[in-house]
């Protein structure tokens, strides 16, 4: 269940910065289910680790998965509550149930021909489970998704009934992500994970190649190209949404600067994620002229980005240190100086927009430091018996735009008056950055938080436990005491749930493990003769291939 009751189809009036027209591909021809043949090319950092559902856990993979393999339920353009796809029909037996029943479409079918009945729909979800238990999905932990689903029976062809271990509201959502994308048991082996690089698919596309290359001397991707699935059956094909393209390719850079390149040479059509630097967006918007040369399209963002204090080793076990570092930080700055009000100052673990976020990072501390600031907390320290300044290593992956400017404005900010000293820690790139959280010895460290779902508990739930997503070790008896209350709550609008996410964001705050510097805006950097763009940036932070036209300007 989503966290807001809305369901608003985005438009090209409203949108910020929009200037591609939304017009339908005048490209000649048509191909599978009516599509025009128009080939688009995006590009991206944004590199995928595997092509199987059981075994990534990452922006990269999930963005392919959404669009070439076929999900339950799924989220309609402008949507934050799932509705459904593969399936006809799904619901709980009763509020707050354990049993959550649906019922497929008929017909149904994979890219190969194979049927898509609810015999797959269980192998697909008893795979992702059997794999986790195994440890066989490369550490990435999707299984994790699942972990109220106790088991999985069917009836009949069309019929699926998950049981859930504990209620959970949430697992709509989770149906919809890409941990539920439904795959063929006949080519994807039941308890390990699939290695080639043409799945059978069951979504819009069907994966026809894969060139690979190498990155930092290991193996890598360099593009994926898509195809129609001809056998495809769902919400992307109504009498109210069509098919904008016939094909796509993926192509993947190693940096922000090499995508621009490649917009600026005309080799992509578009980038596929938010992975430009901001002082190229404010130049493009600043210089863009409609129906010519490159255009940017933005959408609400709700992607966090938030500093992570290990709360059990190093100087941040203290909580007046924490709280000190959470005063101390200006939010305001770093969002118009480093990133040139490209991102929103973010003063809850929850962004705006899902639920009833509230501002307790606000509320608690303050928006931006004053010239007393420093002096105040100085003071606070010195009399809770902390020895100053509080030494620590700040870590940090280069490779996402704008992190060097960030990190040293967080040292400037954090050294006022000489009450912490930091030491910068870069490391190249996410995956370095994971294998440092693994030690559970990093300090301090700051990292970016894509939802797998548009529901607030996803911005909790993930957060506890030790060592925890991000190295943190922390957890609160409080908010797991809350957080099986909120799953009970389907009505994730109701008053009870909105008071219940306030008390959590509030306890979050107040032991200010972390601090939450900002949400994104979406930005995507398209050709002038691209179209239909801005239908696709919503908060569920899907981008939906299909929907992206071209036509001549």
């Amino acid at each position: 269940m989503s966290a807001a009751k809305r369901l608003a189809t985005l438009g090209c009036v409203g949108l910020l910065a929009t200037t591609s027209a939304c017009a339908s591909s005048s490209s000649s021809g048509s191909g599978v289910n009516g599509a025009p043949k128009t080939s688009i090319t995006m590009g991206t950092i944004e590199l995928y680790s595997s092509l199987d559902p059981a075994g990534a856990y990452d922006t990269g993979s999930w963005l392919l998965f959404y669009n070439i393999y076929q999900r339950l339920m799924s989220y309609q353009p402008g949507a934050t509550i799932p509705t459904p796809d593969a399936a006809s029909s799904c619901g709980f037996a009763s509020a707050a149930d354990t049993t959550y029943t649906c019922t497929l479409r008929p017909g149904l079918k994979f890219s190969n021909g194979d049927p898509l009945n609810a015999t797959a729909v269980k192998a697909s979800f008893d795979r992702v489970t059997a794999i986790g238990n195994l440890k066989r999905d490369n550490g990435s932990g999707v299984s994790v998704l699942l972990d109220t689903l106790g088991s999985v029976s069917t009836s009949g062809d069309l019929g699926v009934t998950f049981h859930l271990k504990t209620s959970d509201a949430t697992f709509p959502d989770r149906l919809a992500s890409g941990v539920g994308s439904i795959v063929d048991p006949r080519t994807f082996p039941a308890t390990s994970l699939y290695q080639g690089t043409t799945p059978v698919s069951s979504g819009v596309y069907q994966v026809n190649s894969v060139q690979m290359g190498t990155l930092d001397g290991k193996p890598s991707p360099k593009s994926v190209t898509m195809s129609l699935n001809p056998d495809y059956s769902g919400q992307a094909v109504s009498s109210t949404s069509k098919l904008m393209n016939s094909s796509v390719t993926m192509k993947y850079y190693a940096n922000s600067a090499d995508v621009m390149t490649a917009l600026n040479n005309g080799d992509i059509d578009l980038n596929a994620s938010n992975d430009l630097d901001a002082a190229d967006l404010v130049r493009l918007q600043n210089q863009q002229t409609l129906g010519k040369g490159l255009q940017v399209d933005t959408g609400a963002g709700t992607q966090t980005r938030i500093i992570v204090l290990n709360v059990k080793n190093g100087p941040f076990s203290s909580q007046p240190v924490r709280q000190a570092a959470a005063e101390l930080i200006d939010r305001g700055a770093i969002a118009e100086e480093v990133y040139q009000r490209t991102v929103v100052p973010l003063y809850s673990v929850i962004p705006q927009g899902i639920g009833d976020a509230t501002t307790p990072f606000e509320d608690l501390y303050q928006a931006g430091p004053s010239s007393s600031t420093a002096v105040t907390v100085k003071n606070d320290l010195i009399r809770a018996g902390v020895k100053l300044p509080v030494s620590f290593d700040y870590a940090y992956a280069q490779s996402s735009p704008g992190s060097d400017a960030e990190a040293a404005m967080i040292k400037q900010q954090l050294q006022a008056d000489g009450i912490f000293q930091v030491n910068l820690k870069p490391v190249a790139n996410l995956n370095d950055m994971i294998n440092e959280w693994g030690t559970g010895k990093v300090q301090a460290s700051v990292s970016g938080w894509s939802s797998d779902y548009p529901d607030p508990d996803d911005y909790v739930s993930p957060f506890l436990g030790a060592p925890g997503t991000f190295g943190s070790y922390y957890n609160s008896s409080g908010i797991n005491s809350l957080i099986p209350e909120t799953l009970k709550q389907a009505d994730r609008s109701s008053a009870q749930a909105q008071t219940t996410f306030a008390e959590i964001q509030t306890d979050f705050a107040r032991d200010a493990a972390y601090i939450p510097l900002w949400q994104d805006k979406q930005f995507l950097v398209t050709q002038a003769d691209i179209t239909n763009v801005p239908l696709t940036l919503d908060t569920a932070g899907i981008l939906r291939f299909w929907m992206i036209g071209k036509t001549k300007v």
